[in-house]
C-alpha cells in the first residue's frame, strides 16, 4: 500500500516487519516491528498511524497493532475478539474496520481502540475490506464468495450488543470462489461495484440492486484489482505472475478487440502477485508478490506481452 501524504510504499507479511520504502528510488526508509501481519493486514489510518493485524505465536491472542511515523514499536494494541486479517480506516482516521475468521466484523474508534460494534457479515472468514469511493459504505467480501455492504454511520453508531439485522446490511453471492479485492465507482445513477476472486474472474456489479453488469474471465485465479484515477481501467494482479489490464466499461474498445477483454503486461514477477495499488501522486502502479518482491510501473511506458 502506499501513503496518501508522500509517495511511500508499506510491505508487511507473516515473517518480516513492516517496512517503509521511498516510492521513487526504492530504499527502505524505517521498520516497524513485532507484527505477523497476514494478507490485507495492513491500513493507513488517517495520516497519523500505521494499523497492522497480529496474532501472537506465543499466546495465539489476536490484536491490532497501531504505529505511529516517528516509532519503530507499536504505539497501542488492540485487543480483538478473534482474529482478524483484513484492515480498513476512514479517511480521517478516527475508525477502523477488522475482519474476523468468523465472518464478523469489527469496528473500533482510533486511537481509543474501544470495540464501537460488530456485525455478521459473512458466514465464512472476511478475506477483503474496501470504503466505497465517497466514503459512504463499508464493503466486504468473503470466503463464502459473498459481498456485503452496510452504511457506515450505521456501524459507528450501533452498540456493541446490536446484530446485523438492525443494520441495512446489503449481502449477494458474487463468486464461485474467495474474493480478494473489492473497489467501488460511485456516482449519482450508475454506482457499481468491482470484485476479484480466486475464481479466475472480476466481476462488475451495480451497487443498488447487486446485478451483475459484466464478467471477465482469465486463465488464473486474480489476487487484487486496482483503478487508474479515472476509474476507467481496472489493473488485475494474476496468481500467475502478471499483471492484466482492461476497461471498466465494456463499449469501451480502446485497448480491447472484439474478442479479447484485457492486456498481459510484460512479465517482471517470477511467483503470484498478491497485492496493487496506485499511486495517485505520479500514477504509477505498485506490485507486490509472494517471492518478496516489489516493482513499481509506470503505466504509460509499460510493455505489453501481447493479448490474453
Amino acid at each position: 500500500m502506499s501513503s496518501p501524504s508522500h509517495p511511500i510504499v508499506l510491505t508487511s507479511s507473516l515473517n518480516g516487519p513492516v517496512t517503509a520504502f521511498d516510492a521513487v528510488s526504492g530504499v527502505p526508509l524505517c521498520h516497524f516491528s513485532g507484527s505477523r501481519s497476514p494478507y490485507h493486514g495492513l491500513a493507513l489510518v488517517g495520516n497519523s498511524f500505521i494499523a497492522t493485524s497480529h496474532i501472537s505465536a506465543e499466546t495465539s491472542s489476536a490484536s491490532i497493532h497501531l504505529y505511529n511515523w516517528w516509532s519503530s514499536t507499536a504505539l497501542h494494541n488492540f485487543l480483538v475478539p478473534e482474529p482478524v486479517a483484513p484492515l480498513s480506516a476512514t479517511l480521517d482516521g478516527l475508525y477502523l474496520f477488522a475482519g474476523g475468521l468468523s465472518g464478523s466484523i469489527h469496528a473500533l474508534s482510533v486511537p481509543s481502540g474501544e470495540i464501537l460494534a460488530s456485525y455478521s457479515a459473512h458466514n465464512k472468514p472476511v478475506s477483503c475490506l474496501k470504503i466505497s469511493e465517497d466514503g459512504s459504505l463499508l464493503i466486504s467480501g468473503g470466503d463464502d464468495g459473498t459481498i456485503s455492504f452496510v452504511p457506515i454511520f450505521q456501524i459507528i453508531e450501533a452498540s456493541p450488543d446490536k446484530s446485523s439485522t438492525s443494520l441495512m446490511l446489503q449481502r449477494f453471492v458474487a463468486h464461485d470462489g474467495s474474493v480478494t479485492a473489492i473497489d467501488s465507482i460511485m456516482a449519482q445513477c450508475n454506482s457499481t461495484i468491482i470484485s476479484s476472486s480466486l475464481d479466475c474472474t472480476i466481476k462488475i456489479w451495480g451497487l443498488l440492486d447487486g446485478t451483475k453488469l459484466r464478467t471477465v474471465t482469465f486463465p488464473c485465479a486474480i489476487m487484487g484489482i486496482a483503478l487508474d484515477q479515472i476509474r476507467k481501467e481496472f489493473f488485475a494482479a494474476g496468481s500467475d505472475g502478471f499483471i492484466y489490464k482492461g476497461s471498466i466499461n465494456a463499449e469501451s474498445k480502446k485497448h480491447v478487440n472484439q474478442t479479447q477483454e484485457f492486456i498481459r503486461w510484460a512479465q517482471k514477477h517470477d511467483s503470484g502477485i498478491v497485492s496493487l495499488v496506485m499511486v495517485s501522486e505520479t500514477n504509477n502502479l505498485v506490485s507486490a508478490s509472494e517471492d518478496g518482491k516489489v516493482y513499481i510501473w509506470e503505466i504509460e511506458t509499460v510493455d505489453y506481452a501481447g493479448w490474453s
